[in-house]
């Protein structure tokens, strides 16, 4: 079981670096010269951006690359933003305001989606339930992007109504960090609760169940304590893809609250002057695009060694049980 552990990490650490050195790869390619003549008529202009942004050389291509890893090697860092600080200082500055809203929403939506799954279990079968499986495929249906402005317009209704204020938008306040929390698990949660519901379901037809159900145990101790059990594995081993889920809506709502962390400022670094951009004529600050890159690989990497070894020690355990 160790050995099995120690290949399948081995090969999520691979696939990791793979994966990261693929994507800045591509940020590195060239991407021709957007510099025109404007004293030219409007179609020869037209005619010469066409020719200049499709221009690829592969000379061009080894030097962006050449000249991005010698400068990173010989300052042990990628450069100076445009603000005139580390690009590492900018970047950590940045993750930091994500990460105090990204931890609390990956747990709050592995632990929330868990109860909801439960909870639309039991209600399942029940003539009227408005707030189970229902809601769930409400919430899974409709993009989270609909869903945020919504709260956000009837918060700022409840407001006018005299309600007491609430700072919706940007990062600096503890209400700022509660809604961003809140918006980011949205999906994540009921996404839990979709497949938790699915897994009980697909054990309430097995045996050891009927002959629970025949002693006169009661359905509390045979959901908690015998099913949700043998759903564990399963059920952790959607961690990875719940992360995938936040960190993908991370931008949006981060966008649609003003909360300006990681994701922001990984978006904004594709709009920055071309004198701040090394290795490209794009004006994409590279360094930041690329330090981003590594960062939100890693946080997947890490959340998939952890799901794995959580995944693993449940097979340990429930392989000693059997025994």
């Amino acid at each position: 079981m160790a050995i099995k552990l120690v290949l399948q990490l081995f090969k999520t650490l691979l696939l990791w670096l793979f994966v990261t050195t693929i994507l800045i790869l591509l940020i590195l390619l060239p991407r021709g010269d957007s510099k025109i003549d404007y004293s030219k008529s409007r179609v020869e202009m037209t005619e010469e951006y066409e020719k200049n942004i499709t221009t690829f050389s592969w000379e061009s291509y080894k030097n962006n690359i050449t000249d991005f890893f010698s400068y990173a090697i010989k300052n042990r860092s990628l450069g100076q933003t445009e603000y005139g600080v580390s690009v590492e200082y900018e970047v950590w500055r940045y993750t930091k305001k994500s990460i105090y809203i990204l931890l609390p929403s990956i747990i709050i939506s592995f632990i929330f989606g868990v109860v909801k799954g439960i909870y639309d279990f039991k209600v399942d079968k029940k003539a009227f339930n408005l707030f189970g499986e229902k809601i769930t495929s409400f919430f899974l249906s409709v993009p989270d992007f609909f869903v945020i402005i919504a709260i956000q317009v009837g918060i700022m209704a409840l407001i006018d109504l005299g309600f007491p204020h609430v700072k919706l938008y940007g990062s600096e306040t503890l209400s700022n960090k509660l809604f961003a929390i809140g918006f980011l698990s949205i999906y994540p949660t009921f996404y839990i609760a979709r497949i938790t519901e699915n897994y009980l379901s697909s054990e309430s037809g097995r045996d050891y169940v009927r002959t629970a159900i025949g002693k006169g145990t009661s359905s509390k101790k045979i959901i908690y304590l015998h099913m949700l059990n043998n759903c564990w594995i399963r059920v952790v081993g959607q961690i990875n893809t719940l992360v995938l889920y936040i960190l993908s809506n991370l931008f949006i709502v981060e966008f649609l609250t003003g909360y300006r962390g990681g994701a922001y400022r990984f978006y904004q670094a594709f709009h920055v002057p071309k004198q701040f951009s090394i290795g490209s004529s794009m004006n994409i600050d590279i360094p930041i695009v690329v330090e981003f890159i590594v960062l939100f690989t890693t946080i997947v990497l890490l959340t998939k060694i952890v799901s794995d070894m959580i995944h693993s020690i449940l097979l340990r355990r429930e392989a000693t049980i059997e025994k």
